[in-house]
């Protein structure tokens, strides 16, 4: 779907997925989602700490949209099965939560339960994305949503809570929580505190879960994973733990 990169890092069923990273982006992953009627298919869900802005389209038979609206997709820390409904197209990029609230006005923790809509002024920043997308052109879609990102970032200067969660998920999470604060000037208990407020987990519980999404990720890259060597690669004492 990225134009500048064809072979997507992450595929399962119609689900597609793209790096598309770099230095204090407000994105880090693309994906692609769409299932025809009568082509029913459930997937498996890799477990992630991160939100994601979603086009949603929902279209008849014959390919027209009968539906379509931005929305903000909750984290799936702990993964699961998903079943896109027959007729749903999603085109989405996945945020960094700790420069969500800054770019966007978005904090984290206030997506963690249940879908949201946006606010209304984030709508009419992507009325172009969500046109294309309504008209059945995803690869536009996706290219004015990353447009709109792109303009909405300002490159906002980073607090200590934001640059301890960007040195968190840049490690997926091999930085303990304890060195994390230590490493920000902070402490701990201020640290749990806002991570708690920003983004709904405790430091703990998020390093756990990224080096928990990471060790996944290496194991779809092998047809017969030694999951023994990659729970110890990630951190865990063995693979029951992880």
């Amino acid at each position: 779907m990225p134009h500048h990169q064809t072979a997507p890092v992450h595929q399962a069923g119609s689900y597609r997925a793209w790096d598309i990273s770099g230095p204090d982006q407000i994105a880090d992953l693309a994906w692609y989602c769409r299932v025809e009627h009568g082509q029913p298919e459930e997937h498996r869900l890799l477990p992630f700490c991160e939100p994601s802005l979603v086009i949603r389209r929902r279209f008849d038979r014959k390919g027209r949209t009968q539906d379509c609206r931005l929305l903000v997709s909750p984290a799936m820390p702990d993964g699961g099965q998903y079943a896109p409904e027959p007729g749903e197209e999603q085109i989405a990029v996945r945020l960094a939560p700790e420069l969500m609230e800054a770019t966007l006005g978005l904090r984290a923790a206030e997506y963690s339960d249940a879908d949201r809509d946006l606010p209304r002024r984030l709508q009419l920043a992507f009325d172009r994305a969500i046109s294309a997308a309504a008209m059945g052109v995803a690869s536009n879609a996706m290219r004015e949503l990353l447009r709109g990102l792109e303009s909405a970032n300002a490159a906002p200067d980073a607090d200590r809570v934001t640059h301890a969660a960007r040195m968190m998920r840049q490690s997926s999470g091999r930085i303990s929580a304890r060195n994390l604060a230590k490493a920000s000037g902070v402490s701990s208990r201020h640290l749990r505190r806002e991570f708690a407020e920003r983004f709904g987990l405790s430091p703990r519980a998020m390093t756990r879960r990224l080096r928990l999404a990471s060790a996944i990720l290496e194991a779809e890259q092998h047809d017969r994973p030694e999951w023994a060597g990659i729970a110890a690669g990630h951190g865990f004492s063995d693979q029951a733990h992880m």
